[in-house]
């Protein structure tokens, strides 16, 4: 495992490739609130991308909100939430934050890197995601009142080109038409989704994820055959 860490590690620590890789995945419109924020005073966030083995299969753990009247009831999202009075850091936000609501050991995970920011505009925040590893599978223990249910992801799946889905809606009066990620019964789509895209496109590259079987060659197909 320690290996695999060290090669997902050196692909998270790759130059970003921010908005470019965010983009793939962000809904034709990206403002359907009925209050315009300025977004010089946007507030501070800070979400956690874990990534650990389950089943012999490295995943991340994303998390289903309770319906509520805010702008992100009933969605997807990653473990996280606004900076607070006494966080060190973004860092320390993001596993604060996942500690209350997942119950992860923070003492148990190492840091390997922060992904881009990004702004969201119908709640005015800015989110920096970190993603952290941890060699020992979680105990997780959802806070209800904040989490309705917690969906292990395996990155085999994520990176699965029918994944990959668009849907178009209208919100607040607004049609929308947007790609998510469908996972099971749950669809990722909006920031969470243009947040997993930049991560998902630097692990990609680790190799750690290819498939040998796309890589096989017969007597039709082998290279002095071209």
């Amino acid at each position: 495992m320690k290996k695999e860490i060290d090669i997902l590690t050196r692909a998270l620590s790759k130059p970003l490739p921010g908005i470019e890789a965010q983009r793939l995945m962000s809904p034709s419109v990206r403002f359907t609130g009925h209050t315009k924020y300025d977004s010089s005073k946007a507030r501070i966030s800070s979400v956690l991308i874990l990534l650990y083995k389950k089943n012999d299969e490295w995943c991340i753990p994303l998390i289903q909100r309770p319906k509520y009247d805010g702008a992100h009831s009933g969605q997807v999202s990653f473990p996280g939430g606004k900076l607070e009075e006494g966080d060190r850091s973004f860092l320390d936000t993001a596993l604060r934050e996942a500690e209350e609501e997942v119950g992860i050991n923070r003492n148990e995970l190492s840091f390997i890197a922060e992904l881009s920011s990004l702004y969201i505009p119908n709640s005015n925040f800015i989110v920096y995601p970190q993603v952290c590893v941890t060699e020992f599978e979680p105990l997780f223990i959802p806070d209800r009142r904040e989490v309705e249910s917690i969906i292990e992801v395996p990155i085999c799946q994520l990176l699965a080109p029918d994944t990959v889905d668009r849907f178009q809606r209208n919100i607040n009066g607004t049609i929308v038409d947007a790609p998510f990620y469908k996972i099971d019964d749950y669809m990722i789509w909006g920031a969470t989704a243009m947040m997993l895209s930049e991560f998902l496109s630097l692990v990609e590259k680790s190799g750690l994820f290819t498939n040998p079987l796309l890589h096989s060659y017969n007597a039709c197909n082998a290279p002095e055959c071209r």
